[in-house]
């Protein structure tokens, strides 16, 4: 393990704008270290995974929070303990991979170096011979892949509803569902993306665009029936929360976890009033932590141990990335999020360099 420096790079916002595109952001290079005390560890960062729920806070942030810290999850080595005790009660050691999550103390993941909590913010990772970078995005998605079908789950829903299927996420939900005994009804934009859903093990797609432009909604209609859906995961909002709630039967529930297309819109008030359709937020940090601290320490425990165990190409929680580097991340996201596929089965990774 090399000397820990005593400065290093970190990527911050500098000024919001009105998208992706036109908010400034900069690395900066003079950053001091954060030093580990009792309960924490201090993580040399190998990768951090750029989520739609971080580049939406870029543009959107207040003038006055900035300059602001970005990135939200990431993997790493641990160089630092703080403290002879946390090692021995978290059983996190100095050259242990770990991924990491809840930062705090105005730190950002796209960084060369972070102290988190050893107790509540790092997960060691199970496969010692797993590169340490294909962690970079272990919570985020298979978490909430794994609270969304649990979710339903404890409502007794046989299926549900999830729009943006063709994400990462929804490709990790298409996976996940079989061993869960659970049907899932994806939704998407292009021939090209139920291809791919296709391809790895989806049975019910249906496409919105393209030839289906006028027939979708009666098509999703007839899959709902079928399979006797009751509630949506809705990742979209705009029009798609609207449409959702009119596909579902009466007293069903649509789930807002996502904003790709802005303010939910196009609610028949019928649905809501005499229908009995409700519309709720879904969050998965808020799954993690209902019903109390045992509940959340077992689900955390579970969940955990599911991932951390499929991390690997080719098993359900593992995602294909594309990397780049601090200094080309806002250039390089605009590019993958403008191409005609968008970031469709791609999801950015800023890579810091090799782990030790």
């Amino acid at each position: 393990m090399t000397g820990i420096p005593l400065t290093m790079k970190r990527l911050v916002v500098t000024a919001p704008g009105k998208d992706m595109a036109s908010c400034k952001i900069e690395v900066q290079d003079s950053v001091i270290v954060p030093t580990p005390t009792s309960g924490q560890v201090l993580i040399k960062v190998a990768a951090s995974a750029i989520n739609p729920s971080d580049y939406s806070a870029w543009y959107r942030c207040n003038p006055d929070q900035c300059p602001l810290v970005m990135g939200s999850e990431g993997s790493g080595t641990v160089v630092k303990v703080g403290g002879t005790l946390t090692g021995l009660l978290s059983g996190v050691k100095v050259g242990s991979k770990v991924g990491f999550v809840n930062l705090k103390d105005n730190q950002g993941s796209y960084s060369e170096y972070v102290v988190a909590d050893a107790f509540g913010g790092v997960f060691k990772l199970l496969d010692d011979d797993m590169p340490v970078e294909d962690a970079a995005s272990f919570f985020v998605n298979p978490f909430t892949a794994i609270a969304i079908i649990e979710s339903a789950k404890a409502l007794g829903a046989k299926a549900f509803v999830h729009t943006a299927a063709a994400s990462q996420l929804g490709q990790m939900i298409v996976k996940l569902a079989p061993s869960e005994n659970i049907e899932i009804i994806n939704v998407v934009r292009r021939e090209e993306q139920a291809a791919l859903l296709r391809e790895i093990g989806a049975k019910h797609v249906v496409v919105t665009g393209g030839d289906n432009a006028t027939t979708w909604k009666e098509e999703l209609k007839l899959k709902v029936k079928e399979l006797e859906a009751t509630i949506a995961f809705d990742a979209i909002a705009g029009n798609s929360t609207g449409d959702m709630l009119d596909v579902l039967p009466n007293k069903g529930t649509v789930f807002i976890y996502g904003g790709l297309a802005g303010r939910a819109g196009n609610i028949n008030p019928i649905d809501m009033i005499y229908n009995e359709k409700k519309i709720q937020s879904f969050l998965v940090t808020n799954w993690l932590q209902a019903d109390g601290i045992l509940s959340t320490l077992a689900r955390i425990r579970a969940a955990s141990k599911n991932v951390t165990a499929n991390l690997k190409e080719g098993s359900w929680a593992s995602t294909q990335f594309v990397d780049t580097t601090l200094e080309n991340a806002h250039a390089d996201l605009i590019k993958l999020m403008t191409n005609k596929n968008g970031s469709t089965n791609q999801k950015m990774r800023v890579r810091m360099g090799n782990a030790d």
